[in-house]
């Protein structure tokens, strides 16, 4: 699997973890400038998806179009979840990384990518202790809704977050995931920005401030 990190100066033996994945047509270059505007105690880590699309760009899942819009294939999902899961704690033991404190960041697909990972898999069993999840301009799939509704998810703190003008995906699909999650018992953020389907300082600024919390408290 392909991946780059982002390793400050400052970083420690054996830090905590972001993993960074990123959305539809991108790369693991995405989203890498926003790491290093976070917590330098971090070790990021940006997977590149294995799905390579005809036009450029990456992807962690198929589009399909249907009569009532783009839909997401969930078996290339799965399988990328799979390779996930697998490569994950490898790759963090390779860059020093610790393994019990992990944080999931994702936008776009790379949300939707973070959603199913809690739902559909044990990620303690892979060794992994997710400590957080940050899922930006995404949305819970519909095969892991209602499993995701019956997960106690209390231990797990969630930043969500969708500009109010996406045209891609309806900020409803964050206000959804927000009952979803808060119905499991998780603590959430979650907060709409002046944009489209993209960040804005003010969202750079507020997760750099929540994972502040969750590291230091």
């Amino acid at each position: 699997m392909i991946y780059t990190t982002n390793r400050s100066p400052t970083t420690s033996s054996n830090p905590p973890v972001l993993i960074i994945l990123h959305g539809y047509g991108g790369d693991e270059f995405d989203l890498l400038a926003i790491a290093s505007r976070l917590d330098p105690s971090l070790l990021a880590i940006s997977i590149q998806a294995p799905i390579k699309l005809d036009w450029g760009g990456y992807a962690w899942y198929h589009l399909e179009q249907t009569p009532s819009g783009l839909r997401g294939d969930s078996p290339t999902r799965i399988k990328s979840e799979e390779i996930l899961i697998k490569e994950l704690p490898d790759i963090i033991v390779k860059e020093n990384g610790d393994l019990k404190n992990v944080y999931l960041m994702g936008f776009s697909q790379g949300a939707a990518m973070c959603y199913s990972l809690i739902d559909r898999h044990n990620l303690s069993k892979s060794g992994l202790g997710i400590k957080g999840v940050i899922a930006l301009s995404g949305y819970v799939p519909d095969d892991v809704r209602e499993s995701l509704l019956e997960k106690d998810l209390s231990h797990i703190p969630f930043f969500l977050s969708h500009g109010k003008y996406d045209e891609l995906i309806n900020p409803r699909a964050m206000h959804n995931a927000q009952s979803i999650l808060e119905h499991a018992g998780a603590k959430t953020f979650a907060k709409e920005y002046e944009t489209g389907h993209g960040l804005t300082e003010e969202t750079v600024s507020d997760i750099r401030n929540w994972l502040e919390k969750q590291l230091h408290s």
